[in-house]
């Protein structure tokens, strides 16, 4: 199983207020803590979400029957070969990020990290690895910065929602996605 030097992960962060279709920004490099922010408020008559307990909801924009709508940013964080270490570039983006979800604006929101990976590798391997980075992301955004662990909830999808179905391998496809579950206010 042949792997490339760095496994690229997309966070994609997407707010479930109803049935629809989220439209992904992608933020190019070094994302600020603004562009989260400009990202995931909802828009002017945009539906309020309401956080009621974790629901753990098929985040995929492109499957049939995804229940998400609402503000989506996706940006690439970078793991190590083959493992959920994160490198340098990935700690400085997810800094940004902390520093968006302890916001005024976004403060009061929980976030759903889904994990997910390409077809490279067994599928037991690959929903294992997602996990993996997934709490990766998770423990780094509360060890770090402090982001209350009760407003994060992580999971790994392996390879069954894959972003780009027509390119299994792509790595746009090894992402984790961050799901706005709604605020608590």
């Amino acid at each position: 199983m042949k792997r490339h030097l760095f496994g690229v992960v997309a966070i994609t962060l997407a707010a479930l207020p109803a049935l629809g279709f989220a439209q992904v920004k992608q933020l190019g490099p070094n994302p600020t803590s603004q562009d989260f922010i400009n990202g995931l408020t909802p828009g002017p008559g945009a539906p309020t979400l309401k956080f009621r307990g974790l629901r753990v909801l098929n985040a995929n924009p492109t499957d049939e029957g995804a229940r998400t709508s609402g503000p989506a940013v996706a940006v690439d964080i970078k793991f190590a070969l083959n493992s959920a270490d994160l490198t340098d570039q990935a700690k400085a983006t997810l800094k940004q990020m902390a520093t968006a979800m302890k916001s005024n604006q976004l403060a009061s929101y929980h976030f759903l990290l889904e994990g997910h990976t390409d077809t490279i590798g067994s599928p037991d391997y690959n929903l294992t690895l997602s996990k993996r980075r997934a709490e990766a992301v998770r423990s780094y955004l509360t060890d770090q910065f402090g982001v209350d662990s009760s407003r994060l909830q992580a999971v790994g999808r392996g390879e069954d929602a894959l972003l780009d179905p027509n390119h299994p391998t792509s790595p746009v496809n090894r992402r984790v996605q961050v799901v706005n579950m709604g605020g608590t206010n």
